[in-house]
């Protein structure tokens, strides 16, 4: 059985042709870029973050848009934002077999790149692998890495580094497989519960600080439902995600841990009239309401790997009083304990998934769907910048001269080194987040009060002196 990659819902995104850099949000309308075609279906891409910055992105290639896939390719993206060339990771044409799947990507020991993927270049299903030493410039032949006892054919399949030994999960013979370590005789293992043991839509993160391997999946069978449970190296309890009921099988559901601290989590939108708030969910325990953005319906939803511990939370649907198709995005505090302001931008876009990785600060988040006018799915990519807050309290001294006491931060969490600018005079946020600002002007009157900061998007309060 191929594990389904289906999208809930096709509706409409703008089409950009050019692969070049990503598009920085804007204050209107996010304009993601093509950064690669597809086939059938809402391809998820893998990727995974090297210590230089680079995100480095594997997905089933297909060369000629037509509808079917014809090897493995890879693309990285800089610290920048630029987006280089598609790399032929693994040509079916050369090594002969056919693809089936949508690999799995990992950084394991030594900084290598391991890529996993179900097909058959040497007469069976595999699992396959392929690994680059160049930072994905060239790769290696293909090598069987199965354990012999489980054959993953086909379907999502994810690979993650568990404190040096791969672990790659897949939907296979009615659950999840799972194998610890590549080549025979591996520990290689079928994951059911009792109802809902028809896996797909396969995703799975880390915990930084246990080493444990949690996979993320949709069943299709009996009630179905969104899942979450440990995988390796031991297995824990599987738990269903509180989805309302009106949502269907075909959902992905995008697992993502923190660089620093414990925990996996997932979105979810809460069981109300609209959909319209999301909640987050770590495994093991817990959740934290994310909010919402008013009248915007979630019908598409991911988290994200953020910096410092922290974890971006984005969801897409169609905002039931203007009719537009829109995106949100907010990222927590270091704690994951509180969010930053909602942003939302207009995205009219027929999506399939939504994943990305901001380990950097910004947000690189990957679309995957139809474009407005396109015949085909694609893969496409833009660069979101988190949003700063800041409380402002003015004091009169007297003489026209006013006191700005200003304190910046990020979800709660101070931010130093940010520079508020207010009436020709600029100062820079201490370790608490805390400047002092004076300036001139008259009782009653408005000044706008601007704060900046590296990797943030430009922030302009009003203040009544």
């Amino acid at each position: 059985m191929r594990g389904w990659i289906r999208p809930r819902m096709l509706l409409v995104l703008g089409l950009a042709t050019a692969l070049a850099a990503p598009a920085i949000a804007s204050a209107a309308t996010l304009s993601p870029r093509l950064v690669a075609k597809a086939g059938y279906g809402a391809v998820v891409p893998s990727f995974v973050r090297t210590a230089d910055g680079t995100l480095h992105m594997v997905l089933e290639a297909n060369i000629n848009w037509g509808d079917s896939f014809n090897g493995v390719g890879a693309i990285s993206i800089s610290p920048s934002g630029h987006v280089g060339a598609e790399v032929a990771a693994l040509n079916w044409a050369v090594s002969g077999g056919s693809p089936n799947g949508i690999p799995g990507l990992a950084i394991m020991p030594g900084g290598v790149l391991q890529a996993v993927f179900g097909g058959s270049p040497g007469g069976d299903d595999g699992p396959w692998g392929i690994s680059s030493t160049d930072g994905g410039s060239s790769w290696s032949a293909p090598a069987d890495v199965g354990s012999g006892s489980m054959e993953v054919g086909d379907g999502q399949m994810t690979l993650q580094n568990s404190n040096g030994t791969p672990v790659f999960t897949g939907g296979c013979c009615g659950g999840i497989v799972v194998q610890n370590g590549f080549g025979p005789g591996r520990p290689t293992y079928l994951l059911t519960n009792g109802s809902d043991d028809v896996a797909g839509n396969t995703s799975s993160a880390v915990d930084a600080v246990t080493g444990a391997v949690v996979a993320g999946w949709d069943s299709n069978q009996g009630p179905g439902g969104l899942w979450v449970q440990q995988v390796a190296p031991s297995t824990g309890t599987a738990v269903k995600v509180p989805v309302p009921s009106q949502y269907g099988t075909g959902q992905p559901l995008i697992v993502a841990s923190r660089d620093k601290g414990p925990g996996v989590f997932a979105a979810y939108p809460s069981n109300d009239a609209n959909t319209t708030r999301i909640r987050l969910m770590r495994y093991g325990g817990g959740t934290v309401s994310v909010g919402s953005a008013r009248h915007l319906h979630a019908d598409t939803w991911g988290v994200a790997t953020g910096p410092d511990g922290r974890i971006w939370v984005f969801w897409w649907g169609q905002n039931t009083k203007t009719g537009k198709q829109e995106i949100a995005l907010t990222r927590s505090n270091r704690a994951v304990t509180a969010f930053e302001p909602i942003q939302t931008f207009n995205l009219t876009f027929s999506i399939g998934t939504l994943s990305g990785d901001g380990r950097l600060g910004p947000l690189d988040l990957f679309v995957s769907g139809l474009a407005n006018g396109a015949s085909q799915t694609g893969i496409y990519h833009a660069r979101v910048l988190p949003e700063l807050s800041a409380s402002i309290k003015a004091v009169d001294l007297g003489g026209g001269k006013f006191k700005l006491k200003v304190r910046v931060t990020d979800a709660g969490d101070p931010v130093s080194g940010a520079t508020v600018s207010a009436g020709g005079e600029h100062k820079v946020t201490h370790a608490n987040g805390r400047a002092k600002l004076t300036v001139s002007g008259s009782s009653g009157h408005h000044l706008t009060v601007t704060v900046s900061a590296p990797d943030y998007r430009t922030l302009a309060e009003t203040v009544t002196l």
